[in-house]
């Protein structure tokens, strides 16, 4: 709504608000009640001569919305019969028409942006309510089966997922540059990964979809509590676009000073010039929204930015081969891989869990046969 000249801005239903221009302001004798009124009885968009001869500009957007921008003095117009000291011409008509066109245009892709986060988000609540119930169900039947051991691990699953709905609202903060990520703090790569994981196993299992997690990593990141966006992306992304009965690795490892995090499946084919721009705001490639229509094309380009934080990379690789083809659609062998900075150790979780780990690998969900 912020606009550099002074403007009345009037909704759709009538109702009207008059607002000081960012760098300019009217003086007073143009803005009073009685002034006000006359710019709101102006019939008709485009310019028009208002009191003392000064300029007004009349534009409506997509929205049916109206912008009137009253007491312009304009260096290509005659000069108003009355002058206010110190109230001089700096802008032409064309100027004042460029200026509010793309004010008008911006306000459409923000608008458009908010919709697709939106859907993005009603749709992610739908997967995470849904991974959370039937993660209860399983939980359930494990508990009235007597199996004690499942029943723990579906537990462990409900509440990751209603974690994961915390990491959701992160998301769309941070991806609308909310100002609350200040504070740094160690966080376990690992463990973060591991939790995702959980998160999606009951719509991996419900697409036939194995998941593996292999390696291992006691380091920590230090940032702001949002690293599990990545993942959780990644992650999420895989899912989605992955063929039924396929497979999703995702290998953990300490690679010098930084831990790298590989999520690797079967994906649509990107062309060399879309892996280029896979990771810029609201891109999707041709491949991704032929199989899967629905998408905003935020998730990568938000998940970059929160690597950026962190001071890592994100990549994409892909392989020449044709894995398969579906429709044809063309499906290769995909690998989205980010590596961040870590140092220190998870204390607790070394001394917990590295003597029940066997040979590196932690299978934690295979489809049903």
């Amino acid at each position: 709504m912020l606009l550099a000249f002074p403007h009345i801005f009037v909704d759709v239903r009538g109702s009207h608000e008059y607002h000081n221009g960012a760098l300019y302001s009217l003086p007073p004798e143009l803005c009073d009640r009685h002034r006000l009124s006359r710019y709101l009885a102006i019939k008709g968009t485009g310019w028009h001569r208002t009191e003392f001869g000064y300029m007004a500009f009349v534009q409506d957007d997509e929205l049916g919305n109206k912008y009137i921008l009253p007491g312009l003095y304009l260096i290509d117009v005659s000069a108003p019969n009355k002058k206010f000291h110190g109230y001089k011409p700096n802008f032409s008509r064309d100027q004042v028409e460029g200026y509010l066109r793309r004010h008008l245009s911006w306000e459409i892709d923000v608008r458009k942006k908010s919709e697709l986060e939106l859907t993005a988000l009603v749709h992610d609540l739908r997967h995470l309510s849904s991974s959370i119930y039937h993660s209860a169900i399983d939980a359930e039947k494990a508990i009235l089966a007597s199996d004690r051991s499942k029943s723990l691990e579906d537990i462990k699953t409900v509440i990751a997922s209603q974690t994961m709905l915390k990491v959701r609202i992160d998301y769309l903060d941070f991806a609308n540059s909310v100002d609350r990520f200040i504070e740094r703090e160690p966080i376990p790569v690992y463990s973060r990964v591991d939790k995702v994981i959980r998160c999606f196993r009951a719509s991996a299992r419900h697409k036939k979809i194995e998941i593996n997690l292999n390696g291992e990593s006691y380091r920590l990141a230090h940032g702001p509590n949002i690293l599990d966006i990545i993942p959780y992306t990644l992650i999420e992304n895989a899912i989605k676009y992955a063929p039924r009965f396929t497979q999703i690795v995702v290998n953990v490892s300490d690679v010098g000073a930084s831990t790298h995090v590989a999520v690797s499946s079967i994906g649509p084919r990107l062309e060399e010039d879309e892996q280029k721009a896979i990771f810029r705001r609201g891109f999707r490639g041709a491949n991704a929204i032929r199989f899967s229509g629905g998408g905003t094309g935020l998730g990568l380009a938000v998940a970059n930015s929160v690597v950026e934080v962190f001071g890592g990379t994100l990549s994409v690789q892909q392989e020449a081969v044709v894995e398969r083809k579906i429709d044809d659609i063309v499906f290769a062998k995909t690998s989205f891989e980010f590596s961040i900075p870590t140092s220190g150790e998870d204390i607790r979780r070394k001394a917990r869990f590295k003597p029940r780990t066997r040979g590196g690998i932690r299978r934690l969900d295979v489809a049903a046969k």
